[in-house]
Order: C-alpha cells, then sequence, then structure tokens
C-alpha cells in the first residue's frame, strides 16, 4: 500500500476512534441527546443561543434545541394538558409557577447541589407560590419594578431622587411647574397599570396582607382605598392621551424625551436605549409611602429554571442547569437584558441600574403584589376602568367579590 493512502486511512481511522469515544465529554458517553429547551422570553433568544453554542462546545453529545413560541403560556398550559413536557424549561416566577409545580410535573430541586448559591429570598417567593416546601425551579434573574428618569433632565432642572411618597409628589409638581411633562402612562395596555400598582400595594400593605386576605381577617375594601387613591393622583402628572397609548409608545415617546419621567419596570430599558441609544437614563425605586426606610425595590423572579419529572435525560438536563446558573454565564444574560441575579456573586454592572443595585445589596426587596392574587384575577383591568372614570367603591367591591368568585369556587 502506499505511504500516503496508508496515512490517510489510519487518520480517518482515528478521527473515527475520537469521536466514537465522545471526545470532549468527560462522561465518555457515545449518545446524541437531545434536549428541548422551551425559553418563554422572545427578547432572549438570541443570549441563551450563544450560551447554548458554549455549553454544546463543552459537552458535545448534548444538543439543546431552544423553542421559543408567541404566547408561552397558553402553549406551555397546552402541551402540560397533553403531558407533552419539556425537558427544560423557563417559566416566569408568577401565578403561571404555581399553578404548574403544583401539577406534580417538574422535578423537585430542593435538594440541588449548588442550591446554597440562590439568594434564599427567591427561592422564598417561588415556594411561596407553589405553596409547598419542595423548590420545582431554581430562580435564574430577577426584574424590578421603578421610575425611569431622565437624567439630563434631571440635572438641568436642578432635582433629586425622592425618598418617600410626599418627596414623590412634590418632584412632580416641581416638574409640571417647570414647564416639564412630569410622566408618561400607557394605560391604554392595562398590564401598564401594574409596575406602579404593585410598587403601592406591595409596600403599603406587605405580604402579611395575603396571609389575612385568606383567612378571612382582611378584605380589598379594607387595604385598597389609599392604594387606589394614590394611583389616581398620579394621573394629575401625566398629560398625554393615558388611555389612548400602549407600551411600545410609551418607550419611544419616553426615549424621545416627551416625559421627565416613566413608571415602568426595567425591561422597558432595553426598547428605550434602541430608540435612542443617547439617552441618558436611570431608574430609582418609586416610594410609596412616606416612611423612607420601608420603600422598598419591588422585584419578581423574572426567569426560574426547571426541569421535566419525566424527562428521559435527567443527568444531561441537570448539566445545562447547572451551566445556565454559573456566575459567569448569567453576566452574559444581565449585559444585554438589564436584569439582577438571583445567584450570589453575579453582579449588575449597568449604570443606569446603580440606584436599584442598592437596594438588592441591602436587602430591601419586597414580591409583586400581583404574583399573589389568584389566577384570572384581572387587577389592571379592573384599575383600568376605575382610572378612566370610576367609582373608588364600585372598585373595591368589584376587588372583593372577584376574590371571593376565584377562591371559593
Amino acid at each position: 500500500m502506499k505511504t500516503w493512502l496508508k496515512a490517510t486511512i489510519i487518520g480517518a481511522l482515528t478521527v473515527s476512534m475520537l469521536v466514537a469515544c465522545g471526545e470532549g465529554d468527560s462522561s465518555g458517553n457515545t449518545e446524541i441527546v437531545q434536549l428541548e429547551f422551551f425559553q418563554f422570553k422572545g427578547e432572549a433568544v438570541s443570549e441563551f443561543d450563544t450560551l447554548i453554542e458554549q455549553f454544546e462546545q463543552k459537552h458535545p453529545n448534548i444538543r439543546i434545541e431552544q423553542n421559543n413560541v408567541p404566547d408561552p403560556d397558553t402553549v406551555l398550559f397546552s402541551r402540560l394538558s397533553q403531558n407533552d413536557i419539556p425537558d427544560i424549561m423557563t417559566i416566569n416566577g408568577g401565578v403561571t409557577y404555581g399553578e404548574i409545580a403544583n401539577a406534580g410535573v417538574l422535578m423537585d430541586l430542593s435538594d440541588y447541589e449548588n442550591r446554597n448559591s440562590i439568594i434564599d429570598e427567591y427561592e422564598e417567593m417561588l415556594q411561596r407560590l407553589s405553596r409547598t416546601d419542595e423548590l420545582y425551579a431554581l430562580p435564574h434573574t430577577v426584574n424590578a419594578n421603578g421610575v425611569l428618569y431622565n437624567k439630563e433632565k434631571f440635572e438641568e432642572l436642578g432635582l433629586d431622587i425622592p425618598e418617600t411618597w410626599d418627596e414623590f409628589i412634590t418632584l412632580a409638581e416641581t416638574i409640571q411647574e417647570l414647564g416639564e411633562t412630569p410622566l408618561y402612562s400607557t394605560y391604554g395596555e392595562a398590564w401598564t397599570i401594574l409596575p406602579p400598582l404593585n410598587t403601592l400595594a406591595s409596600n403599603i400593605h406587605g405580604m402579611e396582607f395575603f396571609d389575612e386576605l385568606e383567612a378571612g381577617n382582611t378584605s380589598f375594601s379594607d387595604v385598597y382605598s389609599d392604594i387606589a387613591l394614590k394611583m389616581k393622583e398620579l394621573l394629575q402628572y401625566t398629560n398625554n392621551d393615558v388611555f389612548g397609548a400602549d407600551y411600545d409608545i410609551g418607550n419611544t415617546a419616553f426615549a424621545n424625551g416627551d416625559a421627565v419621567m416613566y413608571m415602568q419596570g426595567v425591561w422597558a430599558l432595553g426598547p428605550i436605549l434602541d430608540a435612542n441609544p443617547d439617552l441618558q437614563v436611570g431608574v430609582f425605586p418609586m416610594p410609596a409611602t412616606n416612611e423612607a426606610n420601608q420603600n422598598n425595590v419591588i422585584s419578581g423572579v423574572d426567569v426560574a429554571i426547571a426541569i421535566a419529572d419525566d424527562t428521559d435525560y435527567p443527568e444531561e438536563a441537570q448539566l445545562f442547569l447547572d451551566f445556565l446558573l454559573q456566575r459567569e454565564n448569567i453576566e452574559v444574560y444581565l449585559e444585554t437584558q438589564r436584569m439582577f441575579s438571583a445567584v450570589e456573586g453575579a453582579e449588575q454592572e449597568d449604570e443606569a441600574l446603580q440606584e436599584l443595585q442598592v437596594y438588592f445589596d441591602n436587602e430591601r426587596v419586597s414580591p409583586f403584589a400581583d404574583h399573589y392574587y389568584p389566577q384570572g384575577f384581572g387587577v389592571d383591568i379592573m384599575f383600568q376602568d376605575y382610572l378612566l372614570d370610576g367609582s373608588l367603591d364600585i372598585l373595591l367591591a368589584e376587588l372583593d367579590s372577584e376574590y371571593e368568585r376565584l377562591t371559593r369556587q
């Protein structure tokens, strides 16, 4: 046999043997494992694609297929009803998580070996949602509500960040007197009522309200008058077409300088800066009471990661979970998504978020109130009707009757 032909055959055999042995995979597993990663955030597809590529380089026998669809909650519930559970999934830490966790289809991750790196408060939020001691998903990243503000306008007008409700109202009045629009609101899209509403509710009544409500010791009529009146008061400081504007309009308007402040979540920073990359923007927690030290930043689990209890590949799924929860990989996500880490050690370094970061560092965090209303409790729609031209008494009665209807079935 000619020397060059012999060398070619030997080279080919060597490559085949390396492939058969699973070169690069310490487990030596030769089977190509396919895992579905059901991922609900459309704006994060690119970041997860990057992480999946890095993971597959380290684990060449595992292939991760990211599946992102419109209306992911509806699709996921439909699949659950057909017992078609994705191997790994991201879930928002709200009512949806609580229902899925109670359906008995998720792996119990209570004994996850790296659990001590996850911040306790966010584990507790998920456990409260599922009403279990078990943990059926691990918090990955968390978000926050706040007041986005134009830093250049604040400096130009000589404004300071408020720490109490009265200071916040005085700030809005001052901006108005100086000929600027204090706030931009977009209540034509009902869910945009939730950032200020959650901030007021969670800080004013705390989580104890839900325990007392469930026990029958209080009601919305007893507690929500102050919250509703403050929501109405805020309307005085916005002069746009509040009920004709939606989230996209609001982001563009604030980016273009149509208002000095904008009550939203940190998720709005991306589209705002896409619309105006030169905008100098910051975020501070909206103060809800006149006790400065009792005003917390309102935050919830934005992304929790769960594994199907019946996945055919539990070890491989947990390998991917481990990878996603590593500090350096969370920071890849934080850089563009402008969220905060639920895992200790991963830092959010965006300058726009540093005023919120102080609250996280000092553990001054409270959960989203609307995560603890019953499924189907349209608090945003009820408040939208009230803010349009509604009666306080009618709102409070409707809140009570809806809660009764949904919890006494």
